[in-house]
């Protein structure tokens, strides 16, 4: 989902609410705003850090735990009590280092959206920014 919001308080206050597996944060002040939130998979800090790169090449576990979780998950141990957040954070240029790897993966895989999300950060900004108001 694509959420506007009036301000980056009432944009933390729904993600904490809503605690989303990914959340990707595009606006000034998007590492500082990183920083406060805690009940995120992971969040994707700047434009050049799509879903995607956290996906396929940035290396942290992010996936949430779903029902059913016992059946693959030993009994309790210290990792259990705390909460771990994943903050995937990328330039152009590093993202541009691990483009084909991200966009081939995502493509093998049917996800044309992930592969999308990586190759649109590269296209010429008056593409990227056709029909936005």
């Amino acid at each position: 989902y694509l959420v506007r919001v009036k301000n980056l308080r009432e944009g933390a206050e729904l993600i904490e609410r809503i605690a989303p597996e990914h959340v990707s944060l595009v606006c000034q002040g998007a590492a500082a705003l990183a920083g406060k939130l805690r009940n995120s998979g992971c969040i994707f800090v700047g434009e050049h850090s799509p879903v995607a790169a956290g996906d396929y090449a940035a290396g942290p576990s992010h996936t949430l735990p779903t029902g059913g979780a016992g059946k693959s998950f030993g009994g309790l141990r210290l990792e259990h009590v705390f909460r771990r957040t994943s903050v995937v954070q990328y330039e152009r240029a590093s993202l541009a280092k691990i483009r084909s790897t991200v966009e081939t993966l995502a493509g093998v895989e049917g996800m044309g959206a992930h592969r999308a999300s990586v190759a649109i950060r590269f296209a010429d900004k008056a593409a990227r920014h056709k029909g936005r108001k």
